[in-house]
């Protein structure tokens, strides 16, 4: 989304420990007319053609949306919304944060409630669907807080609206209960990784606190990489700062040099212009030698910077970056991001076009990485208009931000196969510009689509998921827009028919289930029992250790997966940092007083430095339920 509506959120009480839970039926409206592509070449052979359906159109703010399995057996759609701005462009309350069940078709939808204002989330930004309580149903992470806060022209209120909060799925039809990571701050929390950042078996949050501070002003901008250290209680410790200056708001956990631990890789927004660095892509490599996660322990690997320098070229102000696997082929891995600038309206000071990149690291990840622009339009954009005035709309078949300070472009990308060919497009978010693009994959060379038809606009867009939401085997598209306070849908698929003729409009609305009922169940594709799948969760503990050479250690080993069910088995190796793989055997678990979770203690002897691999394969409980292969690993240093 555009920093000119970095979105605020405001917490003017305490809010409650369990959040109101309101369901509704939405019957989602399909836009009049199908969206063509950009070239509009509808022939045999050309691009494919989308239908728009319009899942809600009354999200107020509708910013970031994610799809995940919230209820089982369901790809369900996550979006938050701002909620109401003064004439500032500042919130005035709380945000929301609402669920999309699937009903019989992508037209019928039914809206469940996680949060309403009352709640006094500020700005809830891009979430995150993952089981953080270990009780096999996914839970709902919401980082919030509004960027400007410490404006001296904000309400004093606003200063203190950051935080990390979760939500934690109770089933069907009872109220999510709010559980708070972190509150109260000054900086914004965009988005979160859930992960285990420091090997110990219980996985952390990484997120950046990002503080804009006066929003006119480019020099002012306050950022740090914050890591919260999960414990096995479900409770995380204070934020441990790991990068002063360094960070953004969608930052990846990814083992980046392949020396198997988890390094952070992120574009920057805030605190370029005043950055001692300049760099708007990064990667934060992880030396941490302990398992005691501190800011000595990264150390800062520019990929590209704000403007041409020695450090890297400049590719301006950066917005998203992040592992596309399979892009250039099966088994490939290609980092691919998207900057943030507004060429016509500062092309004075910052001449960077708007663009979607790939980013090569080649051999050395901590040399300079190669770039190569994948959004170029098959013919070039005209120059900017001068003067460049909000009379511009869209002037160019390229991505284009409007006119107006606080407007850049593009912003969020997904990516899956888009147009049926097998291979992995891109889809993206013009933000600023307004518009929806895809960069179409053709066996390595791209080409760039407009989503949106002519005279549509669907700005300040976030999603941009890719995703088959009624398991036909064709994906669709998922964006909500901070402009039209709209969530939708685009999809290949043909309108259902209707089967009788079309009646007189009702003459009152439908009426709204109470919030103590279930809502619908969708309908199943095919006869048969619905299957519930459990994604596992394998942990070795401690993740990091340094023994003795020829000493016996022990770990635990904990697994997290379907309830009942025998008493599971895992495999175990040793993969020594050199030399072969060894083979150490079957470990078989117990039960614990947690449903659904198993462990065991392992004991190893180890001669030399490596690591222990524990396998576990899933099983099949009952005809209806079972859960997934996992794996997990633990880092041993020979003394």
């Amino acid at each position: 989304m555009t920093d000119s509506h970095h979105r605020p959120h405001p917490r003017p009480r305490r809010r409650p420990l369990v959040a109101a839970l309101s369901v509704a039926c939405v019957a989602a409206v399909p836009a009049v007319v199908a969206v063509l592509p950009a070239n509009a070449e509808e022939s045999a052979g050309g691009p494919p053609a989308f239908r728009r359906v319009d899942v809600d159109s009354t999200v107020s703010g509708a910013s970031f949306t994610s799809v995940g399995q919230v209820y089982a057996g369901e790809q369900d759609i996550v979006t938050s919304g701002y909620g109401a701005l003064d004439g500032g462009g500042r919130p005035v309350g709380g945000g929301t944060l609402q669920i999309y069940r699937p009903g019989a078709s992508l037209d019928t939808w039914t809206k469940v409630t996680v949060f309403d204002a009352d709640a006094g989330i500020v700005f809830p930004n891009a979430t995150t669907i993952d089981d953080v309580d270990g009780d096999g149903d996914n839970d709902i992470i919401v980082p919030s807080g509004y960027f400007f806060g410490t404006d001296p022209a904000a309400p004093a209120w606003l200063g203190s609206t950051g935080a990390i909060t979760w939500w934690e799925n109770r089933g069907p039809g009872v109220p999510f209960a709010e559980h708070t990571i972190v509150s109260g701050r000054a900086a914004s929390y965009h988005g979160v990784q859930y992960v285990d950042l420091d090997g110990d078996g219980v996985r952390d949050i990484l997120s950046v606190a990002e503080e804009g501070r006066i929003a006119g002003e480019l020099t002012d901008d306050a950022v740090e990489t914050h890591f919260f250290k999960g414990n096995e209680d479900l409770t995380f410790d204070d934020p441990v700062v790991l990068a002063t200056d360094l960070g953004g708001s969608q930052p990846v956990v990814h083992d980046v040099d392949g020396d198997d631990d988890l390094d952070i890789i992120t574009s920057q927004y805030f605190r370029t212009f005043n950055s001692a660095t300049g760099s708007t892509f990064l990667w934060l490599e992880n030396q941490d030698d302990d398992g005691v996660l501190t800011e000595s322990d990264f150390t800062l690997h520019t990929i590209a910077t704000l403007a041409d320098s020695p450090a890297g070229r400049g590719v301006g102000m950066g917005f998203q970056i992040r592992p596309v696997p399979d892009f250039r082929g099966p088994g490939t891995l290609s980092w691919i991001g998207t900057n943030h600038v507004n060429r016509c309206t500062f092309g004075s000071i910052l001449p960077v076009p708007e663009q979607v990149i790939e980013f090569d690291p080649g051999t050395d990840p901590t040399g300079t990485w190669g770039l190569t622009t994948l959004s170029d339009p098959a013919t070039p954009g005209p120059a900017c208009p001068s003067p460049y005035h909000a009379t511009y709309q869209t002037f160019s078949d390229q991505i284009t931000a409007r006119y107006g300070y606080g407007q850049g472009a593009p912003g969020v990308f997904g990516y899956g196969d888009i147009d049926g060919d097998r291979d992995v497009d891109l889809l993206v978010s013009g933000d600023g510009d307004r518009r929806l693009w895809w960069v179409e994959n053709d066996e390595g060379d791209t080409t760039l689509h407009r989503l949106t038809g002519p005279d549509e606009h669907f700005g300040q867009a976030g999603g941009a998921v890719v995703v088959d939401l009624n398991g036909n085997g064709t994906n669709e598209l998922v964006f909500s827009s901070f402009d039209q306070s709209t969530l939708a849908i685009w999809t290949r698929d043909p309108a259902p028919t209707p089967t009788a003729p079309p009646t007189a409009p009702p003459t009152a609305p439908p009426t709204t289930p109470p919030a103590s009922s279930t809502p619908p169940s969708p309908v199943p594709t095919a006869p048969g029992p619905t299957v519930r799948t459990v994604a596992s969760s394998l942990r070795v503990t401690p993740g990091r250790r340094v023994v003795p050479a020829g000493t016996r250690a022990t770990w635990k080993v904990r697994l997290a997966a379907a309830p009942g069910g025998p008493r599971r088995t895992v495999t175990v190796v040793f993969d020594p940092a050199r030399g072969r793989t060894v083979k150490i055997g079957k470990l078989r678990l117990g039960p614990t007083a947690k449903k659904g979770v198993q462990q065991a203690r392992l004991s190893f002897r180890a001669k030399k430095r490596g690591r222990l691999v524990v396998t576990y394969a899933g099983t099949t409980v009952t005809s209806t339920l079972r859960d997934t292969r996992a794996r997990g690993t633990a880092r041993v240093t020979v003394r």
